[in-house]
C-alpha cells in the first residue's frame, strides 16, 4: 500500500527502479541513465497528459498521445519540427526523386545505432515496412504508404515481400520504388508512422512489442521506466549519432482529468502539459497560471460533418442553409474562449492552397429560412451523433439552438467513443462534430484523405464529385508547389464553396501551461514532442529536490 507521506511519483519512481535497471542494463549500460555525470543538477522535464494505453507501435495506433512518447525513442527517416520544416533525422538528407518519379535513393550516416547498441541498416528499413503491409499486424495508417511497388499485393495476402518496393544497395543505401508517382511519399517519411525498427528485437517481442519496456530505437531518449498506469519516464542516449540530448530525463505523468493535470503543474508536480479549451478561460485568469498559458496555431479545422448520401442532406441549398444559420463567432467565443478564428474554408492560412481572398464563412439567419424554403425543407429534422469527449457535444447543442431558430430540428446525441467510431465507419452518422488536423502542411493530408472518393465512405462523408477526385489526383504527382496549391485551392472551392460537403466553423488554436523555466515548449501540431526541448536548471523556480 502507498505510503499516505509518498506521492504518486515517488511510488512510481521506487516501484519502477529495479524494472529500469534491468532495461538500461540491456541497452548498454549505464551510459545515458539519466543521472547528471558532472555534478551539475539533473536536467528532468515532467509533462502531463492523459494515459494513451496502446502503447508506444506507431503501426497499430494514431494516438497522439502515444506518438509524442514514441517519438523520442523511435525515429522515422526524417522529421516535422514543431515549425512545421521537415529535416533529418538518420538520413543524410531529405533524398530526391529521380526524373522517373517513383525512384527515391536515401542514404543513412554514419554510426546511427539503436539503443541496444546495435547499428541502424537498410534492412531494418526494409523490415519495418514489410511489418507494416502484413495483414497480421493490422497497420491502421498504410494508405500513407501503399503506393510501395508490392506494398497493395501485400496488403491483400498476395505476397510476403516488398522486393519490388524497397531495393538494398548496402547497409547504408536503399533505394524506395513507387508503383505510381506521389509527391507526398517523401512528407510521409516525416511522421510516426514510418518509424524504423530493429528487426531482430522487434520480432523476439512478437505481439507484445510497443508494451512495457518493448520498445528500442535510435531516438534521442531510451524507454526506462513504463507501468502502464501512472507515469513513463525516458532517459537520455548518451550515444545518440546527432550528439548528446539536452535532458537526463523525460517523465510522462498520466491524469485522467483535465482540471487535475493543470493543478498538479500549480502544485510542482509536472513542468508542461497541454489546456483544454473548456479551461482556458479560467486558467487565463488565475494568477498562479496566466503568465504560463501559451496559445498556438493549428493546422487544423473544427466543423460538422455531413453525411452528403443521406436524404436530408442531398440538396445543396440545404447544406448552404445550415452553415448560414450558425453564429461561429458566438460559439467560438462562448464554448472555446475565443481560440480560434472563423474559417473562411477548409485549408487553414499556413497550408498551401488556402484561398486568402475567400471571405469568411457568413452568418445570415434570414438567407438561410430562404434557402429551405426553396428546397422544400422547412420542417426539416436532422439527427446528430457526437462523440461525449472534448466541447463535441457543447457545440452541437449550441448549434441545436441557431438551427431552430431556421426552422431545422436537431436531435444531438452524444455516445461513447467506440460506439461512435462503428457508426462512423459504417456510414450511419447523419451530422456530426470533428476536428480534422492533417500531420503536416500539405493540402493532400487534409483535403484528399477526408473528401476524395477512395477514402469518403469511410468516414460517413459519402463525397463524390469528379472534377474534385481529379484536381486531388493531379496535385499528387505535380512537383511544383505553386502548381500544385493552385490545384488544392480549386478543389477547395469545388468541396466547400460550391457543394459545401462539410460545414467549416473555425480555425482552432490550442493551448498548453508550462513552467518558465522549460525551453522551448513548442507544439507543431497537437503533438508534444521533447526532442528540442530542454529546461533551465538555474532559473529561480525549477525544481532541483526531485
Amino acid at each position: 500500500m502507498m505510503s499516505k507521506n509518498m506521492t504518486r511519483r515517488g511510488f512510481v519512481k521506487a516501484s519502477a527502479v529495479a524494472g529500469a535497471s534491468a532495461m538500461l542494463a540491456a541497452c548498454g549500460g549505464n551510459s545515458g541513465s539519466g543521472a547528471a555525470t558532472d555534478g551539475a543538477t539533473k536536467k528532468a522535464l515532467y509533462f502531463g497528459q492523459s494515459n494513451p494505453k496502446e502503447g508506444f507501435d506507431m503501426q497499430k495506433s494514431t494516438n497522439s498521445g502515444e506518438s509524442a512518447i514514441a517519438d523520442s525513442i523511435v525515429e522515422s527517416p526524417l522529421r516535422w519540427t514543431e515549425d512545421n520544416v521537415l529535416v533529418t533525422t538518420f538520413l543524410t538528407e531529405i533524398p530526391s526523386f529521380e526524373d522517373d518519379g517513383v525512384t527515391l535513393p536515401c542514404e543513412i550516416k554514419e554510426g546511427v545505432k539503436f539503443h541496444d547498441g546495435t547499428p541502424l541498416t537498410s534492412a531494418d528499413v526494409k523490415y519495418s515496412f514489410e511489418r507494416m503491409f502484413k495483414p497480421a499486424t493490422a497497420a491502421k495508417s498504410t494508405y500513407m504508404y501503399d503506393m510501395l511497388a508490392g506494398a497493395k499485393e501485400m496488403l491483400a495476402g498476395e505476397i510476403d515481400n516488398l522486393d519490388e518496393g524497397i531495393t538494398i544497395e548496402d547497409d547504408r543505401h536503399f533505394t524506395f520504388h513507387l508503383a505510381a508517382p506521389m509527391v507526398t511519399f517523401i512528407n510521409n517519411l516525416g511522421i510516426s508512422y514510418a518509424h524504423i525498427f530493429p528487426k531482430d528485437a522487434c520480432e523476439a517481442a512478437g505481439d507484445d512489442w510497443g508494451m512495457g519496456l518493448n520498445m528500442i530505437g535510435t531516438g534521442k531518449y531510451k524507454l526506462a521506466e513504463n507501468d502502464d498506469t501512472t507515469e513513463v519516464v525516458l532517459v537520455k542516449n548518451a550515444d545518440y549519432y546527432d550528439g548528446e540530448p539536452a535532458l537526463d530525463e523525460v517523465h510522462y505523468v498520466f491524469y485522467d482529468d483535465n482540471a487535475t493535470k493543470v493543478n498538479a503543474l500549480k502544485a510542482g508536480e509536472i513542468d508542461w502539459c497541454d489546456l483544454d479549451a473548456a479551461l482556458l478561460k479560467e486558467y487565463s485568469e488565475d494568477p498562479e497560471t496566466k503568465d504560463k498559458v501559451v496559445l498556438y496555431d493549428t493546422l487544423g479545422v473544427m466543423f460538422i460533418a455531413l453525411n452528403n448520401s443521406s436524404a436530408n442532406l442531398s440538396d445543396y441549398r440545404v447544406r448552404q442553409a445550415l452553415s448560414l444559420g450558425i453564429n461561429r463567432e458566438e460559439i467560438l467565443n462562448n464554448i472555446m474562449g475565443g481560440a480560434g478564428k472563423v474559417a473562411s474554408g477548409w485549408l487553414c492560412p499556413s497550408t498551401p492552397g488556402w484561398d486568402a481572398d475567400a471571405p469568411d464563412l457568413a452568418y445570415d439567419p434570414a438567407e438561410a429560412k430562404k434557402l429551405l424554403e426553396e428546397a422544400g425543407a422547412s420542417n426539416l429534422s436532422l439527427k446528430c451523433e457526437t462523440r461525449n469527449s472534448g466541447s463535441y457535444v457543447d457545440i452541437m447543442t449550441a448549434v441545436q439552438g441557431m438551427w431552430k431558430e431556421i426552422g431545422v430540428t436537431l436531435d444531438v446525441q452524444g455516445v461513447d467513443s467506440g460506439i461512435w467510431s462503428d457508426d462512423r465507419a459504417a456510414g450511419n452518422i447523419e451530422v456530426d462534430c470533428l476536428g480534422w488536423f492533417p500531420l503536416y502542411a500539405d493540402a493532400d493530408n487534409h483535403l484528399y484523405t477526408y473528401f476524395a472518393h477512395t477514402s469518403s465512405d469511410t468516414k460517413s462523408v459519402f463525397y463524390h464529385n469528379d472534377e474534385f477526385d481529379a484536381l486531388v489526383d493531379q496535385a499528387r504527382v505535380e512537383l511544383d508547389p505553386d502548381k500544385r496549391a493552385d490545384l488544392y485551392k480549386q478543389a477547395e472551392d469545388i468541396a466547400i464553396r460550391h457543394d459545401m460537403a462539410c460545414i467549416p466553423l473555425w480555425w482552432p488554436k490550442r493551448s498548453f501551461v508550462a513552467q518558465p523555466y522549460v525551453v522551448n515548449a513548442k507544439v507543431g501540431n497537437l503533438i508534444y514532442h521533447m526532442v528540442d526541448v530542454d529546461v533551465d536548471p538555474t532559473h529561480p523556480d525549477y525544481p532541483t529536490d526531485r
